[in-house]
């Protein structure tokens, strides 16, 4: 859109082009942070139940030992001994794993929330287009994905060769060591590395969320031209809502003036302001049946004048009435006297001329 009408995308995103988004699955989500979190989870269950999981192999290990002079070397017994090391192996770390389902779950519900939609799995032709396959492939989104992949692997590289770099030293020394010693050194020296490529990849995966998250930001924003097209999705035209109102402006207007003839009596301003009062026996108060200004005014008294609807000139009255009083409505209990007085003079006006 924003191409085809020549105009920058400079307005911030409205509820409902969220809500769409997220009905299509676009959301702002990093998959750095779901791959930091499940490697700090799994790496905190590791060290936190070591020794468990070493007490664990090493029975695997002895087990295996024990079985191997009280059985013959064949191939067939290597295939099920290995078999059986597989599912061993697999029962002592399904704890982790569990914990590890669990944390890419929650992780993921911390990011973009629940949102359960099939609309990103639907068949679209685009998706099979090899022109705009090619067009993804080139893109700039492919591009920064490119350039942050490169810059990963770079930082958990040099991290690792540093900490590596460092260890070299008395990796030269191992021949020297017992076999206690090399197991502690090797022990060592994985969890220190671990724990280095593990906080540069914390790292890394806080600023990719930032970065997702304004990116997002970006390519949520909307042109003006974009912003008026909803409203009138959601709202209506403005065209079309303006002249509805005028229509019924004019219906509320014409009701208006076929209830000046019954009318008891118009109080005017005398020019700028005319309102029509109607009082009935059983009624609690007088009710405002017509007012308006200048024109409007001046077509009420025209009409009255025709109907021989009294013309009361009362400037004060006129404006309290105009300001404090809708049509239809009663008038309020403060205008009483005055009203009553109005009215006491039409009715000595009509019992005049019917003497």
């Amino acid at each position: 859109m924003a191409e085809e009408t020549g105009q920058e995308k400079t307005e911030q995103a409205t509820d409902r082009r969220r809500e769409d988004t997220r009905k299509r699955g676009q959301v702002a989500r990093s998959t750095e942070v779901n791959s930091a979190l499940m490697l700090l989870t799994g790496f905190t269950v590791l060290l936190l139940f070591r020794g468990h999981f070493l007490r664990e192999i090493e029975n695997v290990i002895a087990g295996i030992f024990n079985l191997i002079p009280s059985h013959a070397i064949t191939p067939s017994n290597i295939r099920v001994l290995f078999i059986s090391l597989i599912w061993k192996y697999f029962y002592i770390l399904l704890p982790v794993f569990i914990v590890l389902a669990l944390a890419g779950i929650i992780v993921n519900i911390m990011q973009v929330g629940i949102r359960i939609t099939g609309e990103p799995l639907l068949p679209k032709l685009e998706k099979v287009n090899p022109i705009e396959g090619f067009k993804r492939i080139f893109s700039r989104r492919s591009l920064e994905t490119l350039i942050r992949d490169i810059i990963k692997i770079i930082l958990v590289a040099w991290i690792g060769f540093s900490a590596i770099n460092k260890i070299l030293p008395h990796i030269m020394e191992m021949p020297g060591y017992t076999v206690g010693q090399i197991f502690s050194f090797t022990g060592y020296s994985v969890f220190s590395i671990a724990m280095k490529i593990l906080i540069g990849y914390v790292a890394l995966a806080v600023m990719d969320y930032i970065f997702q998250r304004w990116d997002y930001e970006r390519s949520m924003m909307m042109t003006k031209q974009e912003i008026r097209e909803e409203m009138k999705q959601t709202e209506g035209d403005p065209l079309l809502k303006a002249r509805i109102r005028s229509v019924q402006r004019e219906i509320a207007r014409r009701r208006m003036m076929e209830e000046i003839p019954k009318a008891d009596v118009v109080v005017t301003n005398p020019t700028e302001i005319a309102v029509a009062l109607s009082y009935e026996p059983g009624m609690n108060a007088p009710v405002v049946v017509a007012k308006g200004r200048r024109l409007i005014a001046e077509k009420i008294r025209e009409i009255a004048e025709k109907a021989n609807v009294p013309i009361v000139e009362n400037v004060i009255l006129a404006q309290a009435l105009y300001k404090a009083v809708d049509i239809g409505y009663p008038i309020p209990g403060d205008l009483y006297a005055a009203v009553a007085e109005v009215l006491a003079y039409v009715y000595q006006l009509k019992e005049k001329k019917m003497l």
